[in-house]
């Protein structure tokens, strides 16, 4: 006679076999990088709007608009399955979009095409959110770097290394260049050069009033040439660009500034040294006042110049010289009263604010410490506080902090590990991205003043997940060695993390694999989340090796000294 067994044994029998199957699962390659088993979720696609209050974000099918508080939905802006281009059958496929300034229009990227690291070309679209029409930004093929004038009526794009305009009111097009040309003049967008080592690849702006566009312009013609072969097809392709090795010919640049009333373009002086770099240019609230900085080729004298949209001439309101080198940053921001800006440096010996005047170059230092400022995220007029992220309690973690124009400093989010912020417009509320070395990103929504709102994504499932994968954690460890020294002669201690094989046995030897990047600047030994490449050191560590990880002398967020050491001798340190 056959017998069943209760069920409460069978439930008992299968946890038994559940717990024993994940007691023994290993992270697989293919677990990483083929299924994704390890994906965190994320949020994608999110715009604070004007109102401060809202924001808009991606969603499976729709734009929708979520109020920042509450978390309520407060419309569905465009059903995607809506956005059919004429003559198609089928909707577009994007995962970015810009707003434009009265939050009427979005311009949508399709198609896209990487070029190098930073730099892409795409099919862009127009879509009117009062018409629900969706147009192609041009038929001349794809584009680069397209966005909104500040009144909402133009779109601006680079295309074949010109400039053109794109007037959405009459459906005309003008192109304002047309002396670009590969491998020889770049007009709008950057050589390889500033895109790789100033780490930008959009060189043209509208000015405030939509009236003027600025932009550099590249002479790449005395560059020397470097080739490479593309494979993955059949036949193999050459491939020219031109790449100045250290102490060759660099691109001469120039600053142009285009005005629309009488399609007229005015070259701005920038001085009789042409072996300059221009790292970056920014229209000042005054829509007839450019900034402009300026890089000699050392890279240790920095400064700002203002130049006349309408003249050219230029004017010095700020510079900075460096024993070693001046680091670039977006840390340039413009305050409404037109007197004054915010800027960081280093001088001090680590990257702090300062507040700045514009027509006597007097400053007062706003951030100060032995840590470093590491991201601004802008300035709140209405309370008079800039926002910004720091490496005050270690160079391994971040926190988030406003300080008011007299120099007054309030945390805002000290949460364990590394945090990032997305401000509303108003600064009332941000969505704080944390994570540790060991916890995957936990997203929320906090109120500037303390209070944490809602969550968005905790991750649970997958830190249950990496559990059940037996993944070894991080452990964090000093190095201190006397021989480890500054310039100055002081000691440091270097940070480190390693990942140790399962039942580690501290007499036995193992393989050991050291990850390192060397810097400058960069960092490898970060109390953040490491995806894919921390799992793949997990993996390894399953397999009985151990993997170490060192932050050097010349990687970032522990000062200026620390950093630049290296200047000159990358890789000695």
């Amino acid at each position: 006679m056959k017998k069943n067994l209760p069920n409460s044994l069978v439930v008992m029998l299968l946890l038994l076999v559940t717990f024993k199957t994940y007691g023994q699962q290993q992270i697989s390659l293919q677990d990483i990088w083929s299924k994704r088993t390890f994906s965190p979720e994320m949020v994608f696609g999110v715009n604070p709007l004007s109102d401060g209050k809202t924001y808009a974000i991606l969603d499976d099918d729709a734009l929708n608009v979520y109020d920042f508080t509450s978390g309520e939905l407060v419309k569905t802006w465009v059903d995607l399955k809506n956005l059919i281009p004429e003559g198609a059958t089928e909707p577009i496929k994007f995962y970015s979009y810009e707003l434009s300034p009265d939050e009427q229009k979005m311009l949508i990227p399709t198609d896209i095409e990487a070029i190098y690291r930073h730099s892409s070309k795409a099919t862009f679209f127009v879509y009117d959110f009062q018409k629900k029409t969706l147009t192609p930004l041009s038929d001349g093929g794809k584009q680069q770097l397209a966005s909104f004038s500040p009144d909402g009526m133009k779109v601006a794009f680079a295309r074949d290394n010109n400039l053109f305009i794109k007037n959405l009111l009459d459906a005309t097009e003008t192109q304002i260049t047309f002396d670009g040309e590969t491998n020889n003049i770049i007009n709008g967008t950057t050589d390889w050069v500033y895109e790789e080592e100033f780490s930008f690849t959009k060189a043209f702006f509208w000015s405030p009033n939509s009236q003027h566009i600025a932009y550099i312009r590249f002479d790449e013609s005395d560059v020397k040439e470097f080739q490479m072969t593309f494979y993955g097809s059949l036949y193999p392709e050459n491939y020219k660009y031109k790449y100045p090795k250290a102490g060759e010919n660099n691109s001469l640049v120039s600053v142009q500034v285009y005005a629309l009333a009488d399609n007229k373009t005015t070259t701005v002086d920038l001085g009789e040294n042409t072996d300059i770099y221009i790292p970056r240019i920014q229209w000042t609230l005054n829509p007839e006042i450019l900034s402009i900085q300026r890089l000699n080729r050392h890279q240790n004298h920095f400064e700002i110049l203002l130049a006349s949209a309408t003249t050219g001439t230029t004017t010095t309101a700020y510079q900075e010289k460096s024993e070693y080198y001046v680091d670039i940053t977006d840390n340039l921001y413009f305050l409404p009263d037109a007197k004054h800006y915010i800027l960081t440096s280093e001088k001090d010996g680590f990257n702090h604010i300062y507040l700045h005047q514009l027509d006597n170059n007097s400053s007062v230092q706003l951030t100060k410490g032995s840590w470093d400022v590491t991201k601004l995220y802008g300035y709140s007029a209405k309370e008079k506080k800039i926002y910004f992220q720091s490496a005050d309690v270690s160079p391994m973690d971040r926190t988030i902090h406003s300080v008011d124009l007299k120099g007054n400093i309030k945390t805002i989010m000290d949460m364990k590990g590394q945090n990032d912020a997305l401000f509303s417009t108003d600064y009332s509320a941000f969505i704080n991205t944390n994570s540790t070395i060991n916890s995957p990103y936990y997203i929320s929504v906090q109120s500037t003043k303390g209070k944490k709102l809602r969550v968005l994504k905790d991750n649970a499932d997958l830190a249950a997940k990496v559990k059940a994968y037996n993944a070894p954690a991080f452990e964090f460890f000093t190095i201190d060695d006397p021989s480890i020294v500054l310039p100055n002669g002081e000691n440091v201690v270097l940070n480190a993390w390693k990942v140790v094989p399962p039942q580690f046995d501290s007499t036995k030897k193992y393989p050991v694999l050291i990850y390192i990047y060397g810097g400058p600047g960069a960092q490898t030994v970060n109390n953040s989340w490491g995806g894919s490449n921390s799992l793949w050191f997990q993996h390894l560590a399953q397999k009985g090796i151990i993997v170490i990880s060192v932050d050097n002398r010349g990687t970032g967020a522990r000062g200026s000294l620390f950093k630049k050491m290296t200047y000159k001798e990358l890789g000695k340190y």
